[in-house]
């Protein structure tokens, strides 16, 4: 597979695959097919002649193309707008989508690009998830951005940094988990919310429909520390800062879960202690969590690590219809 700058021979290929594109994921343009159909020829031609459209091919086929938009004003010339972005069905999932996007990076930051952004469907899931793995964040939303049979769809505003390295997952050994990490991440929590519902207050079902993007924001909003054993997470905790001034001498604990097979080895107790070293270093003074009023060997862990009890929520959570209290915990971390 090869990519390039599309040519004018390119024409009809490029308006075939755009016409298959508009078809099959409507989501993912802003054409409809009827405005597509009637599109002029020169508008093609003219998006081909600016030097902005790019193909990647199979042998001589083209099997997908990509277009960047820069900035005019001086002040927004390190921005560069990505889009539209497809490649075909039958050739997705064989590195042609990476290939091409890739190529795009390396355009932009050769014309001076510094970071690079898109609009995205927010229920376009796969679109999302494909271009967290190459670095893009969610950043804003647009809601009912466009209206599509009467149906409004809101887009996210996506942006990845061009300056900094795409993230990597990091070594085993206890750590904390950063973005690279949110496959392992995210294998570990569906096992925590199926193993023990009643322990967190998200079902599997709410968390599985995430998609990549989000879970990646919410690990680098919040210090998650692991155990990581042959590439799986077997153990996890985070905390999170309180928000606002008044709340920032606080932080929320999060995430508790150790996996059956790593049970007994006090790696719950080594990431509290790791929570508590990472929260004072960084200014806080407090730590606090949420448990079951019933969960009695988790209540034991929490005090044996230096929390107590200080009040209990009745009725707090509902499980499939069991609703029980949770017990509220706090632990100074000044002497």
């Amino acid at each position: 597979m090869i990519v390039r700058a599309l040519e004018a021979g390119d024409r009809l290929a490029l308006s075939a695959l755009r016409l298959e594109g508009i078809r099959l994921f409507p989501i993912a343009f802003l054409l409809t097919e009827k405005e597509a159909l009637t599109c002029a020829d020169d508008a093609l031609s003219g998006w081909i002649d600016s030097g902005n459209a790019f193909g990647v091919f199979d042998r001589k086929r083209l099997i997908g193309f990509g277009g960047l938009q820069g900035q005019n004003f001086t002040m927004s010339r390190h921005r560069m707008h990505m889009g539209p972005f497809y490649v075909t069905p039958d050739e997705q999932g064989t590195g042609a989508a990476d290939l091409l996007l890739e190529h795009l990076f390396e355009v932009a930051i050769a014309r001076g690009s510094t970071q690079m952004e898109l609009w995205v469907a927010e229920a376009n899931t796969r679109a999302r998830a494909f271009y967290a793995r190459h670095g893009f964040a969610a950043k804003g939303r647009i809601p009912a951005a466009v209206i599509q049979g009467d149906v409004p769809r809101d887009d996210l505003f996506m942006v990845r940094d061009l300056t900094a390295a795409l993230p990597v997952r990091g070594p085993d050994g206890l750590r904390r988990l950063h973005a690279g990490d949110w496959r392992i991440f995210r294998a570990i929590r569906l096992e925590m919310l199926r193993d023990a519902p009643r322990g967190f207050g998200m079902t599997a079902a709410e968390f599985e429909a995430k998609a990549a993007d989000e879970i990646i924001t919410w690990i680098e909003k919040t210090y998650l520390w692991a155990v990581v054993e042959g590439g799986r997470v077997v153990a996890t905790a985070g905390w999170y800062p309180m928000p606002g001034a008044v709340q920032a001498h606080r932080g929320h604990v999060v995430a508790v879960y150790t996996t059956p097979a790593a049970r007994g080895r006090g790696l719950a107790g080594q990431l509290l202690t790791q929570l508590a070293s990472d929260a004072r270093a960084q200014g806080k003074i407090q730590l606090e969590l949420d448990v079951g009023a019933e969960n009695t060997a988790a209540i034991a862990l929490y005090e044996a690590a230096g929390y107590r009890t200080v009040g209990t929520i009745p009725n707090c959570l509902n499980h499939a219809g069991h609703i029980h209290d949770q017990h509220l915990m706090i632990c100074p971390l000044t002497a």
